[in-house]
């Protein structure tokens, strides 16, 4: 496409910004003089000279600096190729960049845009880097384009400023599945190091979390007592599991988690082990099989599988952890029951959301789910505010915790819903949200950043947390365990958000308790 040439700046303009510098520059002259300063190359004339270049820059022009840092083992990468469209052509601090170390690219122009490009190599691996920076107020941008197997991340999506700084890192890619890449996540690596912004930003690239990847991992139950997850991460969210795993049970001794991370592991666990009244919650199961060639998936619920979190001496369960944190890293619908209508006699159960309100946790408001009604739930909160569709810097892998009330409204007295959690793809309100969202209608299966999972109340595959003496039993017409916000209509239906004919119960199922219609 052919280039419009920039128009000059009108006369006046020129003339304007010449007198805004000279003003601004009238106390540094006469600070200098008061100082001893004065022309002909001494000390206090050359810093004017640099001052008057930083000003009119600020006020004409733009730079660029972009520090790029090698993550690849065992593979330097040389700086070369560098052309410049406007300003000056970019030049690096260091020509070869060893595994470990940076480089630093900048660029200037002192009247107008500042747009360029260059590329980093070594053996197999390029990465092609263009920056424009415009003159405008449009938003300055940093494209890497890596080669095929390679990927790269950012510490922000677009850089602000007339003398803009992008931070860039560059890795070799951990292949998925579905024959894509993503970047490998450091704080598995020794020692560990947090770069989880560019691991959650990775999972958003192209052909990682479409319905293909999450119809490939269409199967039964397996060995662990719960359908596998579609893993967006090529096999990584187990290792980071693990790891969430060893903060609940060592508390904070185990510092290896982001803080963001550690703080909703820990809160986790105390609810697991406080909330109710008469000791440890139990985790429950759906035990589904997936009838072959069916898509969506069709799956024949039978029952429920119970994962006791603690023994009786209120020692953790390791494996029970583990199954927990995997379902909810893949975004597995979890709902804690706390409504009295569904809690054993005498028994006494803190509601989740009440508990994360006085956890001094920082939340932030849903602007609307589509759980448990047909229009918009309007009672979620998310844990943290990540605000965009860009992971932040310094974050933890933990962006789109959401939780909110089985019964669709705000003022409901405690004792009268139960409370469902889960890990989404993003927080709602921009494109990542609704492109999953988007996949999701095509799979209905849920999704988190790190994957998929078949659990969602929508095709009645509920997993409950519960005290000890609830146990769950598969009904005819609602099909799964009722509960506060999932009952049969009055009339004896199920609520019509429940797609029935996404899952089979056995035959002999028994008939729907009145209990368990609403009045």
């Amino acid at each position: 496409m052919t280039r419009t040439p920039r128009q000059p700046m009108p006369a006046h303009r020129r003339t304007f910004l010449k007198g805004g510098a000279a003003l601004a520059l009238t106390p540094l002259v006469s600070a200098l003089s008061a100082c001893g300063g004065g022309d002909g190359g001494s000390p206090g004339g050359s810093q004017l000279s640099a001052n008057a270049a930083a000003v009119s820059r600020s006020l004409t022009g733009r730079s660029m600096t972009i520090n790029l840092t090698n993550w690849i083992p065992d593979l330097a990468l040389g700086y070369g190729s560098a052309a410049s469209q406007s300003g000056s052509v970019p030049q690096a601090s260091a020509a070869q960049i060893a595994v470990g170390q940076a480089t630093t690219v900048s660029a200037s122009n002192s009247l107008g845009d500042c747009t360029g490009s260059f590329s980093l190599a070594g053996d197999d691996a390029s990465f092609a880097v263009s920056y424009l920076h415009p003159f405008g107020s449009s938003p300055t941008t940093v494209t890497v384009t890596p080669s095929s197997g390679y990927v790269s991340g950012a510490n922000a999506a677009t850089f602000p400023g007339h003398d803009s700084v992008a931070n860039v890192n560059l890795y070799r890619g951990v292949a998925t599945s579905n024959g894509a890449w993503v970047a490998p996540l450091a704080l598995l690596a020794t020692p560990p190091r947090n770069n989880a912004q560019d691991f959650a930003n990775s999972m958003f690239g192209s052909g990682i979390r479409g319905a293909a990847a999450i119809q490939s991992a269409y199967q039964s139950t397996g060995a662990s007592g719960y359908v596998p997850p579609a893993d967006f991460t090529g096999g990584q969210l187990a290792g980071f599991v693990a790891q969430w795993v060893q903060r609940w049970l060592h508390g904070a001794s185990y510092a290896t988690l982001p803080g963001a991370d550690a703080q909703l592991i820990d809160s986790l666990s105390r609810y697991v082990s406080g909330a109710a009244s008469n000791g440890p919650l139990t985790m429950w199961v759906p035990q589904i099989g997936y009838q072959p060639g069916s898509n969506p998936a069709v799956f024949n619920l039978t029952g429920y599988q119970p994962f006791a979190f603690a023994d009786a001496s209120g020692n953790w369960n390791a494996a029970s952890l583990s199954a927990f944190l995997t379902l909810l890293a893949a975004g597995s619908h979890f709902v804690a029951i706390s409504a009295t209508n569904d809690l054993p006699a005498g028994v006494s159960m803190q509601a989740f959301d009440t508990y994360m309100g006085a956890s001094g946790l920082t939340t932030s408001v849903d602007i609307g789910n589509s759980h448990y009604t047909s229009l918009l739930n309007t009672t979620g909160k998310y844990y943290l505010s990540v605000g965009s569709d860009f992971a932040p810097e310094n974050c933890g892998l933990i962006l789109s915790f959401l939780y909110g009330r089985t019964v669709n409204n705000l003022l409901a007295a405690s004792g009268t819903y139960n409370t469902f959690i889960q890990l989404e793809g993003w927080q709602a309100g921009g494109s990542r949200h609704n492109a999953d969202y988007d996949t999701y209608q095509q799979t209905l299966w849920n999704i988190s950043t790190y994957g998929a999972s078949a659990y969602s109340e929508k095709r009645a595959t509920s997993i409950f947390l519960a005290p000890a003496g609830w146990t769950p039993q598969v009904y005819q017409t609602t099909l799964m365990m009722p509960y506060v916000g999932a009952y049969a209509n009055s009339n004896g239906t199920p609520q019509s958000w429940l797609n029935t004919s996404l899952v089979t119960i056995p035959a002999g199922a028994p008939a729907l308790p009145s209990r368990y219609v609403s009045s």
